[in-house]
């Protein structure tokens, strides 16, 4: 660790002087600019200037296609690259028809130009226009949704409204995405300019995001359900279903607002819930798994199988919603 003396400049203006090695690594010269954001614990965080230069990437592809060309372009965006320029010797259609593909599920990139062995992606948003709480705020709304009407899809046999649901999917994935690529650019580049969250802040709406995103797989799976079977679900499976729907979309409201304001009581509150909840729904959507009986309907088991494992799910990520809420703010009031 090195140490500056703070030096006085006219009447008012504090001076520090910047260790020589750091400047020259960074290319700092007289007239660059630097950032500098303060953290809720007070320490200063600078970073140089992010030039066009350190955030291109050139992608040479080779023969890659389908899911490895989709990784690396994924990849590249999480790294925070605000250029991709994406190359082959010679690119196929299949490759293009990916590398489309990948940029249309993505938040802010966009193809600029396309040649026989070049694509060209720029990354049209600023950082500062979609803030993780924001991008947060707006997956809870999504995979609330998309617990509701995977629900009702199932016991409505709405085929339609399923499909729609396993669409929206994509919109979680984009949003998921978008809140991991700016935690990861904050650790790149020291922070995001007049950004008002702390790394502590920007990991935990991360690891919140990712939590919200396996939600919505789940909700996923049980649309996959309507769409697959066309038994109609029981009376009393379809009652505790409707009632768990909107108990569970209370709960993701409440887990992101307790996150969002560090409210460490809602958490404690929301985890012990969570666990009279799961051992209430099992008891009335479990029963008949364990039943031998030749007139069980094998379909019908396998539903609630697949059902009962979702709402599982469902909770034990509602969870750890809560127990990140309960982590970042003890870290928070350490660093304080």
């Amino acid at each position: 660790m090195e140490t500056r003396k703070v030096q006085r400049t006219g009447k008012s203006t504090f001076i520090v002087s910047l260790p020589k090695g750091w400047a020259v690594r960074n290319g700092i010269k007289p007239g660059s600019i630097v950032y500098i954001t303060q953290g809720e614990s007070g320490d200063l965080i600078l970073s140089p200037e992010r030039t066009s230069q350190n955030l291109k990437v050139k992608l040479d592809i080779g023969d890659k296609s389908g899911e490895a060309l989709i990784r690396d372009i994924i990849g590249c965006y999480l790294s925070g690259y605000r250029t991709i320029e994406v190359v082959s010797t010679h690119m196929t259609p299949e490759q293009k028809r990916d590398i489309h593909q990948i940029v249309s599920k993505l938040i802010g990139p966009e193809i600029l130009e396309e040649t026989g062995n070049k694509v060209l992606i720029q990354d049209l948003l600023n950082s500062e226009e979609l803030q993780s709480d924001r991008a947060l705020r707006r997956l809870r709304t999504v995979v609330r949704s998309m617990i509701q009407d995977a629900i009702d899809s199932l016991i409505g046999m709405k085929k339609s409204l399923a499909q729609d649901v396993i669409q929206r999917d994509d919109d979680v994935d984009r949003l998921n995405l978008l809140v991991s690529r700016q935690f990861t650019e904050m650790l790149r580049t020291g922070a995001l300019s007049q950004s008002s969250l702390d790394v502590i802040t920007a990991f935990n709406y991360a690891l919140a995001a990712s939590n919200l995103e396996r939600i919505a797989d789940h909700a996923h799976t049980i649309a996959g359900l309507a769409i697959e079977h066309s038994m109609p679900v029981p009376e009393e499976m379809a009652v505790e279903l409707s009632r768990i729907s909107a108990i569970i979309g209370g709960l993701i409201d409440e887990a992101i607002s307790a996150l969002l304001n560090r409210n460490t009581e809602t958490a404690n509150s929301i985890i012990e819930r969570t666990k009279e909840i799961r051992r209430e729904a099992m008891r009335n959507l479990e029963p008949i798994i364990s039943s031998s009986s030749a007139e069980v309907n094998q379909e019908e088991i396998m539903m609630r199988m697949v059902v009962s494992s979702s709402i599982a799910r469902f909770l034990d990520h509602i969870k750890n919603i809560g127990e990140f809420t309960i982590n970042m703010t003890h870290a928070q009031l350490h660093n304080s």
